[in-house]
């Protein structure tokens, strides 16, 4: 898919720049180039994205959110350091606000990521997407994230996504090369309108698309990455996001079914797990006590209902072999995910 982008004339250098980069690279096509609100409305059918700069007077929240309302993705463009110029970019609902000497590139990037899908990406079955999450630390959210999607394997076709933005860890978890990445993933997305497996990576049972370790660039944002969970639910019967510690936005959370919290067994980890549920507000997630020791098992358990109000569905003992087998490069240990199966109720 191409996606067709009209800007707001600026005499700032992100417009031209975009322009020269759009028609040099043919990655998007700037179909229109607009002097006032009423250009690009009365070409509202040609349309996918509007990037506009806040300094131009008329594009106010107002005009935004009439945009957005027309069914186009917003790109809000404010000067470097201008924070009051970028809240009323965000109060207008722009998908993405990015100050003005952001490299042409990752607007081009962005410019994709934000478009709508076309209806064939996201039409057909819809799989079932589950998130594992957890507090900082280390909870240990990527090897039950590996477990949970090895038992969806034995049923179901399954793609295990890397998500977590913030400390991507799949591919030295699996030991597999870390590119093509997450972002490739997203861009064919954008590119071709369905989920392209030329991105994945097999093991064993399972299908990996791994996060990116891309230095110098900016992380996907969730509005990015919830694309791309919805062109692979479309593909696959179930789709297994390890999300870590990173915090999902209202569009990553809209495409999600189901919640796994991991909770550390330790008194700091039982308290970040609290503060965790006590600001969610997505589905009731399903708590995973992870490396428990035997002789605190009752009271770690007991302290996890106190304190987050869930009761837990599994869990997991503290293993030094569980632990050797993260580091081999090797689907989990079968006690691990015999442990983690009772998050999915297979036996």
């Amino acid at each position: 898919m191409t996606v067709r982008v009209a800007t707001v004339l600026s005499a700032r250098e992100w417009e031209p720049g975009l322009v020269a980069y759009a028609r040099d690279t043919a990655s998007v096509r700037v179909v229109l180039r607009a002097f006032q609100p009423r250009d690009i409305e009365a070409h509202a059918g040609d349309i996918d994205v509007v990037v506009a700069g806040g300094e131009v007077a008329w594009v106010t929240p107002h005009q935004i959110a009439t945009w957005r309302r027309l069914g186009f993705a917003v790109i809000g463009i404010h000067p470097v350091g201008d924070a009051p110029a970028a809240s009323l970019l965000e109060l207008g609902g722009a998908s993405e606000v990015l100050p003005d000497n952001v490299d042409v590139a990752a607007l081009v990037q962005a410019i994709r990521f934000v478009a709508p899908l076309e209806q064939s990406a996201v039409s057909g079955n819809r799989g079932r997407v589950t998130a594992v999450v957890g507090a900082r630390g280390a909870p240990g959210c990527t090897e039950v994230a590996c477990a949970y999607a090895v038992t969806q394997a034995g049923r179901f076709k399954t793609l295990l996504i890397d998500a977590d933005l913030t400390g991507p860890a799949l591919a030295v978890r699996l030991g597999v090369a870390p590119r093509p990445d997450i972002t490739d993933a997203a861009d064919m997305v954008r590119s071709e309108g369905t989920f392209d497996r030329s991105c994945v990576r097999s093991v064993g049972r399972l299908d990996v698309v791994t996060g990116s370790h891309r230095e110098g660039e900016a992380p996907m944002r969730d509005q990015m990455l919830a694309g791309l969970v919805e062109s692979a639910a479309s593909t696959y019967e179930a789709v297994v996001l390890d999300i870590g510690s990173s915090v999902m936005a209202d569009s990553l959370l809209e495409a999600v079914d189901d919640v796994i919290l991991v909770v550390e067994a330790t008194p700091i980890g039982v308290v970040r797990a609290a503060q965790v549920t006590s600001a969610w507000f997505g589905p009731t997630p399903q708590v995973v006590v992870n490396k428990v020791r035997s002789q605190s098992r009752a009271e770690i358990v007991g302290a996890v209902r106190r304190w987050t109000g869930l009761d837990p569905v599994a869990v997991i003992a503290d293993r030094t072999k569980v632990r050797r087998n993260t580091a081999s490069g090797k689907l989990p240990d079968r006690s691990f995910t015999r442990s983690v199966a009772a998050v999915s109720g297979i036996e």
